[in-house]
């Protein structure tokens, strides 16, 4: 269960491919990639011998080729999600209709510092998808999750890898705008131990720069003010545009915004089967900001 191949800095522009037990998903986002595709299929079945490989053909990246988008199994046969065992949890992967791949595994280390984090505490996790930091979280020992995503197929999946590792009865979810959810949750006065928001891009690229500094920044503001004293507050950005010192800059005005003051504990990326590119920065594009907050 991990990245097998990572596009360019693995030697493969424009191609992603995770793999999950004995079945892969390869995104062919590049014209090379979609043309010679049987040929790295039949190389990804004879090097890793899975039986199941399915093309995700979905995502802004193949309409600038020229693609079109279309998600199907290429071999083999696939039936329901898959159950996914990471840092102690069970994620449930959809790997024929759930986003990208069917998940995150570039997030695998960052859930697992988050997660030292939560013991015996109350968790918010913005942003869920399929419970990405709350499950990760509940293994680790937190008294409570609550995952907060506006896709209700996400939470479903959720909700049934907590059933799975028997951590149903700690984790709730709220299907919900994430902004619109934090600003209920203000009202509600609630407060948790650990609070984490992983957004989608909000800067893919450089046009969009500006504006996804300022709700960087007004996730932060937002967030701040529901973790408990002494609580703890992790940010994330996949914006390829927006580089960490900027990313940090938008996160930590936000927090002082939301009236909080804190320490910065730890600067996380993605992890090691997720390598960097050296010459194209871009491909550094996760970040994770772990701040203590007074």
């Amino acid at each position: 269960f991990y990245r097998l191949v990572h596009a360019e800095a693995d030697g493969f522009p424009g191609v992603v491919i995770d793999r999950f037990g004995d079945a892969a998903v390869i995104q062919p986002n590049a014209a090379w990639a979609e043309s010679n595709l049987d040929t790295l299929v039949a190389a990804l079945r004879r090097v890793t011998g899975v039986t199941t490989v399915i093309k995700n053909g979905a995502g802004r990246a193949r309409s600038l080729e020229g693609l079109t988008e279309e998600t199907v199994v290429l071999t083999g046969a696939i039936d329901g999600p898959v159950p996914v065992p990471m840092n102690g949890a069970v994620y449930m992967a959809d790997l024929t209709g759930g986003q990208k791949t069917g998940l995150f595994y570039d997030q695998r280390d960052n859930h697992a510092f988050a997660a030292r984090l939560a013991r015996g505490g109350r968790v918010l996790d913005v942003f869920s998808h399929v419970g990405g930091f709350g499950l990760a979280a509940l293994a680790a020992g937190a008294d409570s999750a609550l995952a907060i995503d506006g896709s209700e197929p996400a939470l479903a999946l959720a909700e049934r890898g907590a059933a799975a590792m028997g951590a149903g009865a700690r984790f709730t979810t709220r299907q919900s705008d994430a902004f619109e959810a934090l600003e209920a949750l203000a009202a509600e006065q609630a407060q948790f131990e650990l609070v984490i928001c992983d957004p989608p891009a909000f800067a893919p690229h450089r046009q969009a720069l500006d504006a996804g500094l300022r709700a960087y920044e007004r996730i932060a503001r937002m967030a701040a003010p529901l973790v408990a004293p002494g609580g703890y507050l992790v940010l994330c950005s996949c914006s390829h545009a927006a580089d960490l010192a900027q990313f940090r800059a938008a996160c930590t005005r936000g927090i002082g915004k939301g009236r909080r003051q804190g320490q910065l504990l730890h600067t996380g990326f993605a992890g090691p089967d997720h390598p960097m590119l050296p010459q194209l920065a871009e491909s550094g594009y996760l970040k994770a900001l772990a701040y203590r907050l007074d």
